[in-house]
């Protein structure tokens, strides 16, 4: 799934299963006019009912506020279904504003995808609600 808003840069989001997992990549910008196209991806995702799912953001660009916002969400929506959560990035495009923000403590973060995959898959502890 792509897109492009009328003012923003295109967003290039696709799913991959890993196992018991999936993996959200995502690649180009995600802000205003491109985070219902990540948050669509996911939600679908979700769906599916894996038993982890992870967000690669190694391919971002620009993040925007919203994708702060979006990743809260994400977090709180996996929580509910009981589907562990993670966030894969290296990138300081989107490390700096997690950071910041605090963001990051509420999140489970690792440099890689295939890191972010096996540590959720195998501490459930970290993701699960009591």
């Amino acid at each position: 799934m792509s897109g492009r808003g009328e003012a923003g840069g295109p967003v290039a989001v696709r799913s991959v299963r890993r196992g018991d997992a999936l993996v959200v990549q995502v690649e180009g910008e995600v802000d205003m006019d491109t985070c219902d196209d990540v948050r669509a991806e996911v939600v679908r995702g979700l769906g599916e009912r894996p038993a982890a799912v992870v967000l690669d953001l190694n391919g971002v660009v620009v993040f925007g506020s919203i994708g702060l916002s979006l990743l809260i969400e994400v977090r709180h929506r996996a929580e509910a279904l009981g589907i562990g959560f993670a966030v894969a990035v290296d990138r300081r495009t989107v490390l700096r504003p997690l950071a910041e923000t605090g963001v990051a403590d509420l999140l489970l973060v690792f440099p890689e995808a295939d890191e972010a995959v096996e540590a959720v898959l195998t501490a459930p502890s970290l993701h699960a609600t009591p």
